[in-house]
């Protein structure tokens, strides 16, 4: 698995063998093994910059996903706000690496053609469908 996890944010600390671990049932589920896909965790005012950037929010969000050239085995990169996804998740009883892998599994999802904005309410249900089902695998492979 060529997955690269950047810590970039001084928020919070996350453990990054425990994020790779996390991943790994949603990677082999996703058949992305051989794909190479970057994760940058950053803080609130680096997503900001890249939503506005990039889709002309200027405000945080939790995950943005920018995807590459999957013909050249490079699947794409996830940038995920440690700053919005910790409080959220702490709120919610996860830990910080089960709420980052969450959103990383939303981004890969997006990377992979699935969407929720600007689409039919139906095609909108299957990437909360296929989410939904990844995180409950890694739920219940890290208990």
């Amino acid at each position: 698995m060529a997955l690269y996890i950047l810590d970039k944010q001084q928020f919070a600390t996350p453990d990054i063998d425990i994020l790779r671990a996390l991943l790994r049932p949603v990677v082999k589920d996703l058949e992305i093994a051989d794909s190479a896909i970057e994760i940058e965790l950053v803080d609130d005012e680096r997503i900001t910059q890249l939503n506005e950037k990039f889709f002309s929010r200027s405000r945080p969000t939790n995950v943005i996903s920018f995807p590459l050239d999957k013909e050249s085995g490079h699947l794409g990169s996830v940038v995920v706000s440690v700053e919005t996804v910790g409080p959220e998740t702490r709120s919610l009883g996860y830990t910080l690496e089960e709420g980052l892998v969450y959103y990383i599994i939303h981004g890969l999802l997006h990377l992979l053609g699935y969407e929720h904005i600007d689409v039919e309410p139906e095609v909108a249900a299957l990437l909360e469908k296929r989410q939904d089902e990844l995180f409950a695998l890694v739920l219940n492979g890290s208990c």
